[in-house]
């Protein structure tokens, strides 16, 4: 009798444990592909898409990430920081040929082109940083061992550089 009820006892609690298991949401932080035309990478911690700002306060405040975390910020401040000169240099003159009589000064359209292209490499960096940071991150802290080519201009010249 008592092996019985010890029997449908533990089947009980196992029968529980997994119903929690299957309703527990993952710490993981993964990432997808979103957008009709660009795919954009998106971030998604429980089932909830982060901004670039929350996954940078997020690694802010965790003292496992601060080797990873001042690259982040500082790619993604740089890119905000061209884009928002980018806007605003090639809306000035835009708006200001709707309604003036004047020829407006395009020169400052150029420079905001320039200010967006320049952006592209903080961008990619950013998702290159980013992406590293969310590995290890759902790595458990523990360091991945992989192996990047980059092409780096150096003082010996034009090359290729092996990261691991």
């Amino acid at each position: 009798m008592i092996k019985i009820v010890l029997r449908n006892l533990l089947f009980i609690s196992f029968l529980f444990i997994a119903i929690l298991k299957g309703y527990a949401q993952t710490s993981q932080i993964s990432v997808i592909e979103k957008g009709l035309l660009k795919k954009n990478k998106v971030y998604t911690k429980c089932d909830i898409e982060l901004t670039s700002n929350q996954l940078i306060s997020m690694f802010k405040n965790d003292p496992n990430m601060k080797d990873y975390y001042k690259p982040i910020a500082l790619n993604y401040a740089a890119s905000l920081l061209l884009n928002s000169a980018a806007s605003i240099l090639i809306l000035w003159p835009v708006t200001e040929s709707l309604y003036a009589d004047t020829n407006p000064n395009w020169n400052l359209a150029y420079i905001g082109i320039g200010c967006a292209l320049l952006r592209i490499p903080f961008q990619r960096a950013f998702d290159k940083h980013a992406g590293k940071a969310v590995e290890y991150y759902n790595s458990g802290y523990k360091s991945t061992s992989s192996v990047d080519f980059d092409l780096n201009i150096g003082g010996n010249g034009l090359g290729i550089v092996m990261n691991f």
